[in-house]
């Protein structure tokens, strides 16, 4: 064998043994490819989970878990993968606050635990724990993650003008500028599309106006509200829908949770089985939830930038449960 297939096959092999769960843990092979920041407003996070056991309609259940040096919960979310399959989520600087109002760390380390859970949502079993250093906290040892988060290139972003950088859209400039001439990479958009945050490698993304960069704004999304499927390229994609003749195409509002499509569903205008269909969700996707009928029967969800109805007979809620949705009629 050669020596550039022997240094392949080593890398590989040490690829799967640094995946080997520790003592103490279980399944750690579902969770991967995870980096973790965060500071004293917010945090970063790059993982991909694979659902491994089934825990009722063959999906999987975990939560991501962050807490801070004296044991204060600071986020967090309970999500659904359905066994076998893999899916990635990227979120950059979104604020501990998301999941209600838990205020700033008051220790390092900040910790991020992903952990199993069983079919009633208790825990099972800890899949991944890394512990990292907020940098406007005394620092704290030891801890599994010192290297800045990194966030994954997405979309560049030239700039045609001048420009401070501002830490929230229209608000907060700082003494930096860019000028014209310079490019960075574009992650999320404004919900007036009239900001977008940059990566100027620092701790946090920067905003800038839309009107100092030439960038594809139809590709990038809002910054989003949770950790699970969330990321810059997936959320672009629902951002920027393919028109169906005789259907309107609506603003995207903020969803109260999500679903899981279990087969192949028609998408309804109406929520009534009678209703104008609209398009076909395919089987294993996960759409936004925005509410139900009165009946109970259908609820209303985005797909491919479109706003409808559909039946709740083949989906799994994945946050909320169908008597906590809102109606929307």
């Amino acid at each position: 064998m050669r020596l550039k297939q022997w240094l392949t096959l080593a890398l590989i092999v040490a690829f799967v043994l640094a995946a080997v769960p520790p003592q103490g843990t279980a399944r750690a092979l579902g969770v991967s490819a995870v980096r973790f920041g965060a500071t004293c407003g917010d945090f970063s996070l790059l993982v991909a989970v694979t659902g491994a056991e089934d825990d009722g309609g063959g999906l999987d259940r975990f939560r991501y878990f962050i807490f801070d040096g004296n044991g204060k919960k600071l986020y967090q979310e309970d999500a659904v993968r359905r066994v076998g399959v893999t899916g990635g989520s990227q979120v950059i600087n979104m604020s501990y606050d998301n999941d209600g109002v838990d205020g700033p760390p008051t220790k390092n380390p900040i910790r991020l635990q992903i952990i199993d859970l069983d079919a009633n949502n208790n825990p099972k079993a800890l899949l991944r724990d890394e512990t990292v250093n907020a940098s406007c906290l005394p620092p704290a040892s030891p801890v599994t993650i010192t290297e800045n988060f990194r966030p994954v290139p997405f979309l560049k972003a030239f700039f045609v003008g001048e420009t401070p950088l501002y830490r929230f859209p229209a608000r907060e400039p700082i003494d930096l500028r860019i000028v014209a001439g310079k490019e960075h990479f574009a992650f999320y958009r404004s919900p007036d599309s009239q900001w977008v945050a940059i990566d100027v490698s620092g701790e946090q993304l920067m905003w800038v106006p839309t009107a100092v960069v030439s960038v594809e704004l139809g590709r990038l999304g809002l910054p989003p509200r949770r950790i699970d499927g969330s990321d810059p390229a997936t959320a672009a994609a629902i951002t920027q829908p393919t028109p169906i003749p005789g259907t309107v195409i609506v603003p995207i509002g903020q969803p109260v949770g999500s679903a899981l499509v279990t087969t192949r569903l028609r998408f309804r205008a109406t929520p009534s089985l009678s209703g104008r269909q609209i398009g076909t969700i395919p089987f294993d996707t996960t759409v936004p939830v925005y509410g139900r009928n009165s009946a109970g029967n259908f609820i209303k969800v985005q797909y491919n930038g479109l706003l409808g109805w559909v039946s709740t007979c083949c989906i799994n809620l994945i946050d909320v449960p169908l008597s906590q949705l809102p109606r929307v009629e």
